[in-house]
């Protein structure tokens, strides 16, 4: 049985992301979370091409700003 092209999608970001940042950085659990949610806010999207690429972007945005805040 193959996931959903969705759930295989989001799986692809998590694993890229996770690689990128290290667990100290940012939680395995929270990192899906995130990735999850911010690939809800476009389930109303009619094109879905660029998805996947627009969540990862944002995901390493908003890992970014955090690490920022959690500096100062």
């Amino acid at each position: 049985m193959t996931p959903e092209p969705e759930e295989a999608q989001i799986a692809a970001i998590v694993g890229r992301l996770e690689r990128r940042y290290p667990a100290a950085r940012i939680a395995g659990a929270e990192l899906e979370s995130r990735v999850r949610g911010l690939y809800h806010q476009f389930d109303t999207a009619r094109i879905r091409t660029f998805v996947a690429v627009f969540v990862e972007r944002l995901a390493r945005i908003s890992i970014e700003e955090q690490s920022a805040h959690a500096v100062r």
